[in-house]
């Protein structure tokens, strides 16, 4: 859970965009919270897992289940919850394999217990489940979540409401503020010097903790501790 708050994002972009009054005059405090929110969306396209939500949700009866109102991609199918499912994990598998197998397993008889599910990047909030699911059929997912926006009442330096990610995003987030702010007076060479500069550092910030989520992952096989690859 982040401790980092709104107030502390406001206050650090407003310090280096040298902008002193209390509302904000060339860059309001509204404009900042905007571009605040908007970072969220940005981060979790470029790295899903930054906002991440486990939960038990209900499946639909068919192969074909959907994503919760606020998912943006599906990252994993963990297992059955259902009463009668006995919890059984569920493996993911492709729809090739499926097709060339089992040519008609969507119109299969539907089960409470799932035992495979199919995903395809190109349709990202949707998913496909063998056998088809039944209407009693529950499964526990991982998704990637857009988190909600802060209203405008936190567009203040003294906002205790915390940010909608990590710590660790934090410095991410002032550099796409900044970015947005400096792109606002672009017509400036140096202001666009720095609007590229902000940007650029925001890209290579999500970069690094991509590579660290993978250098630091326990799932990474480390040479002598036989651990899992």
């Amino acid at each position: 859970m982040a401790i980092t708050t709104v107030g502390e994002v406001i206050r650090r972009v407003k310090l280096i965009l040298q902008e002193v009054t209390q509302n904000g005059t060339r860059w309001t405090n509204e404009e900042l919270l905007g571009w605040l929110n908007e970072s969220y969306q940005a981060i979790v396209a470029i790295k899903p897992d930054a906002s991440s939500v486990n939960k038990v949700v209900d499946c639909v009866v068919g192969s074909r289940q959907e994503l919760p109102a606020d998912g943006h991609r599906l990252l994993d199918v963990v297992r059955n919850t259902a009463a009668g499912s006995n919890g059984y994990s569920v493996m993911k598998t492709s729809r090739n394999a499926l097709d060339a197998t089992r040519r008609g397993w969507h119109g299969e008889t539907p089960s409470v217990t799932i035992e495979q599910f199919v995903f395809d990047d190109h349709d990202p909030r949707h998913f496909y489940v063998y056998p088809p699911a039944a209407a009693t059929a529950k499964l526990e997912i991982i998704y990637s979540a857009v988190p909600q926006p802060h209203a405008n009442a936190q567009a203040t330096a003294s906002s205790t409401e915390v940010i909608r990610l990590g710590d660790s995003f934090a410095p991410a987030i002032v550099d796409y503020i900044l970015a947005r702010a400096y792109s606002k007076d672009a017509e400036h060479a140096a202001n666009l010097q720095r609007a590229q500069m902000h940007s650029s550092s925001f890209v290579n910030m999500l970069g690094a903790e991509a590579q660290a989520g993978i250098v630091f992952s326990p799932n990474r096989e480390r040479a002598g501790k036989g651990a899992p690859a």
